[in-house]
């Protein structure tokens, strides 16, 4: 039969290696270049034809970004994505997305898509993304 001294030492060994094996497999593989902050901003993205400067509305925006982790979620961000269409001035206002790195896409009707990965580091920043005609094939 086991003493009250064997199973206090079987329980600290099973609590050790959870708490070992349990951060490295619950934190999230990042790039160095990834930034993920707590802190919000709003932002604007505008969009024009490449060659004449021109607005185009209803050009749908998809941004992504991650919100950080915290205890209650056990460190692991949250990746959240929204989807817009701009208004007759090509722009539509994000409010309260995370500084850091977010990834923009934006596609319109008979134009190339538009994809990057951009840092959000000041308040109220204004992406202006300029979409080019179709290509022809050659």
């Amino acid at each position: 039969m086991y003493t009250s001294q064997h199973t206090k030492h079987i329980v600290a060994t099973w609590v050790a290696v959870i708490l070992l094996l349990f951060p490295i497999s619950s934190y999230p593989a990042r790039s160095q270049s990834e930034k993920v902050s707590d802190e919000t901003t709003d932002m604007t993205v505008v969009v024009k034809e490449y060659d004449t400067g021109q607005p185009i509305s209803q050009a749908r925006i998809t941004l992504t970004f991650s919100e950080p982790g915290g205890p209650v979620r056990l460190h692991k961000p949250k990746k959240i994505t929204y989807n817009a269409k701009t208004d007759a001035q090509g722009r539509y206002k994000f409010s309260y997305i995370n500084k850091g790195t977010i990834n923009l896409v934006v596609t319109a009707t008979d134009h190339q898509t538009y994809g990057k990965d951009l840092d959000l580091e000041q308040d109220g920043q204004v992406f202006e993304v300029r979409l080019k005609k179709p290509q022809p094939l050659q």
